[in-house]
């Protein structure tokens, strides 16, 4: 059946229907957050256990679920007019792992999309810029640029990509890739401000390495403008615009916890052998490691920007938080709920 059969128009009165994948991860939580002050009912997929009821009572309707369960995704897309996907894993053992979360797990979301009755109108699928890549001399990634990804990471969720972008003649298809996301609840980017509480900051020898962030308040706006801007359809680079040294972001944290720090150069050999002995370390606890020698790729790039114009002339999105800002905040929260 053609998916104009059983389409639902944007231009409707009644709010559009959302169905949230990934609503108990870091940029879930503020995803859901972000809905909430839309008059769009919203439903979490969420893993049936005690993790998976923290979205209880925030009005939101919650279907219990997992990827790997082609049954419970039908019935979580039931009745949805959008899904926007967040659900990924950052963290694996090995490529095969992130495969099956990333790339798998999105096709068998988009097959529960595609034979839905009323069929889900648009996916909003979260990717990286480790799915396009660095950049090159300098020149920002654009979203038409042949992707070049560094990092099993990267290659599964430009695998996911491509899942989605099979059915853009089905199903309208955005997606968003972002680059380091950092702000309240983050975990990752959390030890690097650990570190600079410690009074060192740690940063590669050599080149500038310039690089985009996004905070994670400003990567959930631009997921809703996504899931109910009409015209949102192709791909789009979620970032503030403004591009920053690695020494420059260590200088900030470390204001941002107002100490005065130390800045280390690190040669990247020295990076490649500590990241490949804490992949070591990880493969003996049998827990995948926050640093290995995938981040020592990403890490040691020539740079990561990103072309951002589209998505505000298309979504009328611009990032509000600048990193200074953004970073203090951050720092705050930790120290809020005793994480510094």
């Amino acid at each position: 059946m053609p998916f104009e059969d059983t389409a639902v128009s944007f231009d409707r009165a009644d709010p559009i229907r959302i169905l949230v994948t990934g609503a108990t991860g870091f940029v879930g939580s503020h995803v859901l957050e972000a809905f909430a002050r839309t008059t769009s009912p919203v439903r979490a997929l969420v893993r049936p256990t005690p993790v998976g009821r923290q979205v209880a009572g925030r009005h939101i309707e919650v279907a219990h679920g997992t990827l790997e369960d082609p049954g419970s995704l039908r019935r979580a897309v039931d009745g949805v007019d959008v899904i926007v996907h967040l659900a990924a894993r950052t963290r694996a053992h090995d490529a095969a792992e992130y495969h099956r979360a990333n790339a798998v797990g999105s096709r068998n979301l988009l097959d529960a999309a595609l034979v839905a009755e009323p069929r889900p109108r648009r996916i909003v699928y979260l990717s990286s810029l480790a799915a396009a890549g660095p950049c090159i001399n300098g020149r920002p990634v654009e979203p038409g640029d042949t992707p070049r990804p560094l990092t099993a990471y990267g290659r599964s969720k430009l695998a996911g990509e491509r899942v989605f972008r099979e059915a853009d003649d089905a199903l309208e298809i955005a997606i968003l890739r972002a680059p380091a996301v950092y702000g309240p609840r983050e975990r990752d980017l959390y030890h690097f401000f650990r570190l600079a509480a410690r009074g060192v900051v740690p940063v590669p020898v050599g080149p500038a390495r310039p690089l985009q962030l996004v905070h994670v308040e400003d990567l959930a706006d631009a997921v809703v403008r996504a899931a109910v801007t009409p015209e949102a359809t192709g791909v789009f680079h979620v970032a503030e615009p403004d591009a920053y040294a690695w020494e420059h972001v260590a200088r900030l944290v470390a204001d941002a916890v107002g100490v005065r720090a130390r800045v280390v150069r690190v040669p990247p050999a020295l990076i490649r052998f500590a990241a490949a002995a804490s992949e070591t370390m990880a493969r003996a606890t049998g827990r995948p490691s926050i640093f290995n020698r995938d981040k020592a790729r990403e890490l040691l790039a020539p740079g990561w920007l990103c072309e951002t114009e589209r998505a505000r002339e298309v979504l009328g999105f611009t990032a509000r938080i600048p990193l200074e800002r953004g970073l203090r905040e951050t720092a705050q929260w930790y120290r809020n709920e005793g994480w510094l």
